[in-house]
């Protein structure tokens, strides 16, 4: 197998730390809103990625985050004061719709799924290793990553000093703030203020009262629930600069070790009218709305018809397409075939489709291609039948 590995830019032929084990952690929502489609295209191949690891005889470890909090006064500490009830009660009600809706599209829910307010001790561990490592520094509680002091900081999303400044404020990262040695330098421990409005949660660490940062929370909660070195991270590529980056320097620095992950997947941006889609400017298109007219089957085809680290644009009468075409699979599935011999062998083509960076997209072509032969009878054989639907159930449809 080859992926294309954001850290090198590369495809790189995938090696394992461990035989025949790979561990993963993709990051997960911050749940103060439904899911849309960016979320479920993340997600969703994903777990095709991990299905068809399994189908490779891999044994797989998934680890994926929920941010219910962060060093930010974020949208879940936003949303919650406007509706005057605890961030928790929100944070978990926005959750539950997350997982009911990817429970619908067939998604399986990952070995250690870890909520970043249930995992304080662990983030406080490596931020105290960060600070014996001579990297981290305190100032007034609050607790910085001098980025000064790891010459790699940048090689993940080549940015230069300037567009990762654009990007931090973006990200409504702090860089103006005053007690930091450098602008984006990282955040690891915010502390309370004695003023702090009662909807804000602080935790009590050996550094005063305070929260985490939102980098740090996901190396803490990979390297516990996987080792100090993973095989793949993964993520949308908005995630790559700051977030992804400050998860490199801070688990490497934290741990001794390098790298700390082999590989870095990152899927592509939808947009949606132009724009990309996003929570702030209003241009979701919800998975649940679009339960109400297509079937998960029918979406989940959608979106795997896009490769996973290209850009797109939704469009109504693309998924019209993907519905029609899953419908043609179904008439292949159902229909009444004889013992006839194939001359084609295509499981093996689809592997070999596959092996090449998750070409999902081929991967339907030949899907659509089995069927079509199928229902035009060129092809009247029940082991035929019985290929294309160990290749559909490897690619995670439910049939």
């Amino acid at each position: 197998m080859k992926f294309y590995n954001s850290l090198s830019k590369t495809q790189e032929e995938f090696r394992e730390l461990k035989p025949r084990n790979v561990s993963i952690y993709v990051c997960g929502i911050t749940p103060y809103d439904t899911t849309h489609l960016g979320h479920a295209f993340t997600y969703i191949f994903f777990d095709a990625l991990i299905r068809y690891l399994e189908f490779k005889k891999y044994k797989v470890s998934y680890t994926q985050n929920v941010t219910d909090i962060n060093d930010r006064d974020n949208d879940i500490l936003k949303r919650a004061k406007e509706q005057n009830i605890p961030w928790q009660d929100l944070s978990q009600f926005w959750t539950k719709r997350f997982l009911d809706d990817m429970k619908t599209l067939n998604w399986r829910k990952p070995d250690n799924y870890l909520y970043a307010s249930k995992e304080i001790e662990k983030i406080v561990i490596i931020i105290k290793k960060l600070l014996g490592n001579k990297i981290a520094y305190k100032v007034k509680g609050n607790v910085y990553l001098d980025i000064s002091k790891d010459n790699s900081y940048g090689e993940l999303s080549k940015l230069s000093r300037e567009e990762m400044l654009k990007i931090a404020k973006d990200y409504d990262e702090d860089i103006e703030n005053p007690n930091k040695k450098n602008p984006l330098d990282i955040t690891l421990w915010r502390s309370s203020s004695l003023s702090q409005p009662a909807h804000i949660p602080s935790f009590q660490s050996p550094f005063g009262k305070g929260r985490p940062g939102w980098h740090i929370e996901c190396s803490a909660m990979a390297i516990s629930s996987l080792g100090e070195r993973i095989d793949i991270h993964g993520g949308g590529k908005d995630l790559i600069f700051p977030h992804h980056e400050a998860e490199i320097i801070q688990s490497q620095n934290a741990t001794g070790k390098k790298p700390f992950s082999k590989f870095f997947l990152h899927t592509g941006i939808i947009s949606y009218e132009g724009k990309k889609m996003s929570k702030s400017l209003g241009n979701l298109v919800l998975v649940a709305d679009l339960l109400k007219k297509y079937s998960a089957n029918s979406i989940r085809f959608f979106l795997l018809s896009h490769k996973y680290r290209n850009n797109w644009e939704f469009k109504f009468s693309d998924l019209d397409k993907s519905n029609i075409m899953f419908l043609d699979i179904e008439k292949a599935l159902n229909k009444n075939l004889g013992s006839d011999r194939s001359m084609h062998d295509y499981l093996k083509e689809f592997e070999e489709i596959m092996d090449l960076d998750l070409d999902t997209v081929n991967a339907l072509d030949l899907i659509h291609e089995i069927s079509e032969r199928i229902n035009s009878g060129q092809e009247n054989s029940v082991e035929v039948q019985s290929t294309l639907k160990a290749i559909l159930e490897t690619l995670g449809f439910r049939l």
